[in-house]
């Protein structure tokens, strides 16, 4: 896959400067994402396994469930030896309902469409169980970098001052979800630090400016909180692209123009705007550092 090198950054350059540099170095490493032949290879395998749903039910459980990578009925994961998580909530699609139609001159029966029923279907991440070719495509930010620590703390500072909480525990299978209604943020807890950064960010993002988004669809909303947390978390030295990239790439559909063309106003406003709360946060913690060794 592309790969985001880090750039210098001469001094002197502003942060709407950096924050332009990083919007197009995201677009560019979406656009040019590309799986590796195994991991492609291990992409069909799984597609193949799995039932085949409607575009149109896919959309509609990416939006109960918006880090679901396959999503299939619980009685499909037990053949395939998984188990779907206690307390996993579940996911309603549509199926089709039919009936048998006698025709009254010649009796014979035919199979009509009467209409559609709710199922419940489960992601994969809800699962657990006997491994599948997939397992091959997850990304995972590994470490525990002293940037990432730094960034989760100033992010929960901002939160607090929104009286959004933020908590650390079972994340339904997800890496993090936001609770509108509660105005809440859970982050799994069992993520790497570097990896529960940038998801406390993505987070951080739909708490921000999604709460009240009736307009929105699920994929404008996962590309904008995605593109921001990679220009935050990389604008303060944490790099993100080794999941950034193939996560918004998962969700932009091809016909659409160039993402900053449609995305990057609101992806370079609100990384702007956290940027200069986080800045504003570093700045004061390095004020009190200097005052406590000057009284030291």
């Amino acid at each position: 896959m592309a790969r985001y090198r880090r750039k210098k950054y001469r001094k002197g350059k502003s942060w709407k400067e950096r924050v332009k540099e990083l919007s197009k170095v995201l677009e560019e490493g979406v656009e040019n994402f590309q799986y590796t032949p195994e991991e492609f290879k291990a992409l069909l395998e799984t597609k193949a396994l799995m039932p085949n749903y409607s575009f149109r039910n896919i959309m509609l459980a990416k939006a109960q469930f918006p880090n679901g990578s396959f999503f299939a009925s619980m009685k499909r994961w037990n053949e395939l030896g998984r188990k779907v998580k206690k307390g996993s909530k579940a996911i309603w699609i549509f199926a089709p309902r039919f009936k048998t139609v006698e025709d009254e001159e010649t009796g014979e029966e035919t199979t009509e469409l009467a209409g559609f029923l709710t199922v419940p279907v489960f992601a994969y991440e809800q699962t657990e169980g006997e491994p599948l070719p997939i397992d091959k495509l997850r990304r995972i930010l590994e470490g525990d970098t002293p940037e990432a620590r730094q960034i989760i703390r100033w992010a929960e500072k901002i939160a607090e001052r929104d009286n959004c909480k933020v908590s650390y525990g079972h994340a339904e299978g997800a890496n993090g979800y936001y609770i509108p209604g509660l105005h809440e943020i859970v982050i799994e807890e069992s993520l790497p630090t570097n990896h529960r950064c940038k998801t406390l960010v993505h987070e951080l993002v739909h708490s921000r400016i999604h709460r009240n988004d009736k307009h929105s669809t699920s994929a404008e909303k996962e590309i904008v909180a995605e593109g921001v947390a990679f220009i935050v978390c990389c604008y303060f030295g944490l790099d993100t692209s080794n999941f950034s990239f193939s996560y918004v790439h998962s969700w932009k559909d091809n016909k659409d123009e160039p993402l900053l063309m449609k995305y990057g106003t609101i992806i370079c406003d609100t990384a702007g705007a956290l940027i200069r709360e986080f800045q504003e946060l570093k700045e004061q913690e390095e004020q009190q550092r200097e005052n406590k060794s000057k009284t030291a």
